[in-house]
């Protein structure tokens, strides 16, 4: 357990959280994580991958197939691997859906000085990576360019300090709210995302296409697009399948598209220490 946190849940299923919670009742909640670590790698310091599941701020689990198969498969290459539960749920409405955003955004940055207190991890700390899907995105990104960037939103308290940054994002079909977070941090990107899919727009739009629950977001592509007028490195890779969920299939299991996410995240995290080594 990284911190307890007022919140309505931090696990939900694809058929909806339990009736018990649908009356929306914040309650004390346990905020877990499941850390992977490299075996028998002596007693250097060790890069941090922080994964995030998604599930609309609604639904997912830190024990996701995809997400445990990611932190084993980094854990092998010496990261500690560490994917997290985080507040989910909120009131049908665009300032639900935002708050839900701040809150579990305050989660993963808790994580992330939980993680780095933890003497006996060996985190790096110039080494932290995050990535995510979908709602994972959105809080990677939001770590990198909101948190961490040079100007944190108004009000939030990053616990890290302002010299704190992340390496690089892993960003599996998320999205940024405005662009301009884009100018207040130098932080490469590796996107994923189906041109088309059908909840969170590929360029420009709404999620779920439904103008009633949100502003307008930037998906993938108008990220990459921002990032390279900027001169950041953003490494995008459109895919054509016709859904949101691309590393999973409808049961659940991995699909091949995991494997090539899995294999061009370890390589482009590596290429980032690489240049800055």
């Amino acid at each position: 357990m990284y911190a307890v946190r007022d919140g309505y849940w931090s696990q939900g299923t694809s058929s909806g959280p339990k009736l018990s919670q649908v009356a929306l009742l914040r309650r004390p909640l346990d905020l877990k994580a499941d850390i992977y670590t490299p075996c028998g790698d002596g007693s250097g310091r060790r890069p941090l991958l922080l994964m995030m599941h998604g599930g609309s701020f609604l639904f997912g689990n830190r024990e996701e197939a995809g997400q445990a198969a990611w932190c084993r498969y980094f854990a092998s290459l010496g990261y500690v691997a560490v994917s997290i539960d985080y507040r989910l749920g909120f009131w049908p409405s665009k300032h639900g859906l935002l708050q839900a955003e701040a809150d579990a955004l305050d989660d993963a940055d808790s994580a992330l000085a939980y993680l780095l207190r933890r003497e006996d991890l060996r985190i790096d700390p110039d080494r932290v990576f995050a990535a995510g899907t979908s709602a994972g995105a959105i809080l990677a990104l939001g770590l990198a360019y909101g948190l961490y960037g040079a100007h944190p939103p108004k009000g939030s308290q990053p616990r890290l300090g302002p010299e704190f940054r992340i390496r690089a994002v892993g960003d599996f079909w998320g999205y940024v709210r405005d662009l301009s977070i884009l100018e207040h941090a130098r932080v490469p990107i590796l996107a994923f995302q189906s041109e088309q899919d059908p909840v969170i727009p590929f360029d420009r739009g709404y999620p779920l296409r439904a103008p009633a629950f949100s502003p307008e977001v930037y998906g993938t592509r108008a990220t990459c697009t921002r990032a390279a007028e900027l001169g950041i490195p953003c490494a995008l890779h459109p895919c054509p399948e016709k859904r949101h969920r691309l590393h999973l299939d409808k049961e659940g299991r991995l699909t091949p598209r995991y494997y090539e996410i899995r294999d061009a995240m370890a390589a482009f995290f590596a290429e980032t220490m690489e240049i800055r080594a």
